[in-house]
């Protein structure tokens, strides 16, 4: 992320991670750079320790011995940061952490989960509906027009409403 402006690197870490802006700050002021603390807090949330703790250990460390360390493996990386993720979009959407795991847990990427729930939300299908009749080969927009009548307008004003607050912003 080289060339983030600071705020947004504080911002992400406040989305992702629930990280404060005091103590990203005080950290980095420790030697610990956004990479560190965006690392560290994903190790954090997934060894379930506290975030100097893991810092501590990479103050020394490469980052995978800090995952032997910690006994993180490939498996549990992979199905913590998809209960973080689905945590996150309960926050950041509304949508139940619950149903955005099972989907994830059923291959489904979470554009879809989103998209299927902004049009769930406008429509009498639910989620698991429309991701079930809804392929890939046929683009959003038209799905919905085709299949509920939904104006591509619509959805993509309905898809500016709700941002993903984890990507980082286009300086202006």
């Amino acid at each position: 992320m080289l060339g983030l402006p600071e705020e947004e690197q504080y911002r992400l870490l406040w989305e992702k991670y629930g990280l404060s802006e005091d103590k990203a700050r005080a950290l980095k002021g420790k030697g610990f750079s956004y990479y560190d603390l965006d690392k560290g807090s994903m190790y954090a949330y997934v060894a379930q320790k506290p975030l100097e703790d893991v810092l501590e250990l990479r103050r020394e460390n490469p980052w995978m011995k800090v995952e032997l360390l910690l006994n993180i493996t490939p498996q549990l990386l992979h199905d913590r940061d998809l209960l973080r993720k689905a945590e996150c979009a309960e926050k950041w959407w509304g949508i139940k952490a619950d149903l955005v795991y099972r989907k994830f847990m059923e291959g489904y990427p979470i554009h879809y989960i989103r998209m299927a729930y902004i049009i769930s939300q406008h429509s009498s299908m639910t989620v698991e509906e429309i991701l079930e009749k809804r392929k890939r080969s046929v683009k959003w927009a038209v799905w919905a027009q085709e299949n509920l009548g939904i104006a591509p307008e619509d959805l993509k004003r309905w898809i500016k409403e709700m941002p993903n607050p984890s990507v980082a912003k286009k300086a202006k």
